[in-house]
């Protein structure tokens, strides 16, 4: 790789990746210094526009030396490019799985730097939103960082600026959980979150699966702490499910500073290793209205990953009969992307039971394979074995349905399983992830290159429906088409999801 970007800045070496694009390690030719570049590689649209800059603003933001500093953004016609600091790290999820949990008085200091940190950017009106071990490095040079404001909201911003949706599914508050306005309150939850995570070596609300976790965290009280000593009180408080009950920042930073022994905060040693900057899936939120349900479905029309898509879980044994696998996939062609089937029709629109609120110029329809979606007006269907296709009358577009008997309480698992398979020509990853809902459900993007000249992008989702009954959903475009055709796969991922 010595691809040089903006004229200026060439890519050494991959050092992170996520579910919108990778980080690397890159030499700014002009300046003479290594920095980091933020490489967000689906296309350029408004919303990403907005998403970058957002990021970007927020930590200019900010003058911290716990705060990763931004200093260029470069755009492209399919890429952008955030270029910052670089920070030769371990972050605190890594230095967790690699060394076993902090000790109190590590934790307190660890704390401090970090509180110092979102203090300074809570007085320049910025709440970070995504606090958690994954986004705080442990520097080589002995500085503790804050890094990913990709969510991060600004008290000034437009009014109906895309507002993001939340943070990871064990570290965001309960009121951001339930879609209601959040404030600094919010970030000393996921402070506190992060904290016992560092000491007890584990989140707060852990549980077999990420919808019981999210259950737990707004019902239950957390479990009592093994090793947090002395920062029981503070973390239990932290952890209030009411925001006006937690303790605010300054009496947050009192009773770290007991704990710690000291005023400042001190270093903690490890032995590091240059990692780079952790990235996170930017993610956007649906209008506030709904508490778990409505943040599952908002979280399933995103397009990345909801959570990390690092895994240990083991993939259960492939179904033949549940799922075409990577292997087995079809090639189609943009103009044909659901086939040539002789029995292609226009879908019908149903006159009974339509729900309300459809977009302007879609259709509800009943399927005759024994479920309901709303498709845009002249939509056509067709079918191939199992799985029904609805696409535009060009070809272009391919919304595909398989009502399937995948057998899994490991849908992000499964999916890794088909990736395994193989047999796409030309296949990158763009993301994989879990999706927060009732049942359970993953998603899995990708681009590949069929036997024509056109290279297709997909994204293909498992949601769970009952113990022994799934859909399986993929969406196909063209690659250059992708991004306009966002809206359309949002509204059909949504309304389809809305009507399980």
């Amino acid at each position: 790789m010595n691809e040089l970007v903006g004229g200026r800045y060439r890519l050494l070496e991959l050092i992170g990746s996520g579910g919108m694009g990778r980080v690397w390690r890159a030499q700014d030719e002009l300046l003479q210094r290594v920095v980091a570049v933020k490489e967000i590689t689906v296309p350029s649209t408004a919303l990403l526009a907005t998403q970058t800059m957002r990021e970007a603003r927020a930590a200019a933001r900010l003058d911290h030396p716990g705060v990763i500093s931004v200093y260029d953004v470069v755009w492209q016609q399919d890429r952008s490019w955030l270029v910052m600091e670089y920070v030769a790290s371990r972050s605190l999820q890594e230095v967790i799985k690699d060394d076993g949990p902090l000790s109190p008085r590590q934790t307190a200091r660890l704390g401090l730097r970090v509180l110092s940190a979102l203090r300074s950017a809570h007085a320049a009106g910025v709440l970070h939103r995504d606090v958690k071990p994954g986004n705080v490095l442990l520097a080589a040079d002995g500085r503790i960082v804050l890094t990913d404001f990709g969510l991060a909201v600004m008290g000034d911003r437009e009014s109906g600026a895309p507002d993001p949706l939340l943070g990871s599914p064990h570290y965001v508050a309960p009121e951001q959980l339930r879609g209601q306005e959040t404030g600094t309150p919010a970030d000393l939850w996921s402070l506190g979150a992060t904290l016992w995570t560092a000491v007890e070596g584990q989140p707060p609300f852990i549980r077999d699966d990420v919808q019981a976790a999210l259950q737990a965290l707004l019902n239950d009280a957390p479990g009592p702490p093994r090793r947090a000593g002395p920062l029981t009180d503070l973390l239990l408080a932290l952890l209030d499910k009411d925001p006006d009950h937690r303790p605010d920042a300054e009496r947050t930073a009192a009773w770290l500073e007991t704990v710690a022994g000291e005023a400042r905060p001190a270093g903690i040693a490890f032995t590091p290793v240059a990692r780079g900057i952790a990235t996170v899936t930017p993610r956007r939120r649906r209008p506030r209205a709904a508490a778990v349900a409505g943040l599952s479905l908002a979280l399933l029309v995103t397009g990345g990953g909801a959570y990390a898509a690092r895994s240990s879980q083991r993939a259960e044994p492939p179904r033949p009969e549940a799922v075409q696998t990577a292997a087995a996939a079809p090639t189609p062609r943009a103009g044909d992307l659901c086939g040539l089937d002789a029995d292609r029709r226009v879908v019908t629109a149903a006159t009974t039971h339509v729900p309300a609120g459809l977009p302007r110029g879609w259709i509800w329809s009943r399927d005759p394979a024994g479920f309901a979606l709303a498709v845009p007006a002249g939509w056509q269907r067709s079918t191939s074995g199992n799985e029904v296709c609805f696409g535009d009358a060009a070809g272009l577009r391919a919304f595909k349905v398989t009502q399937s008997p995948v057998r899994t309480r490991q849908p992000l698992a499964y999916w890794q399983a088909r990736e395994a398979d193989g047999g796409l020509p030309g296949y990158q990853r763009i993301s994989m992830g879990v999706l927060l809902l009732k049942r359970g459900g993953a998603d899995w993007e990708y681009t590949w290159q069929p036997d024509s000249d056109t290279r297709l992008h997909e994204r293909r989702i498992l949601i769970a429906t009952s113990n022994d009954q799934s859909y399986l959903l993929r969406w196909t475009t063209a690659g250059a088409d992708w991004a306009r055709a966002q809206p359309v796969q949002k509204q059909l991922v949504n309304l389809f999801a809305s009507a399980r």
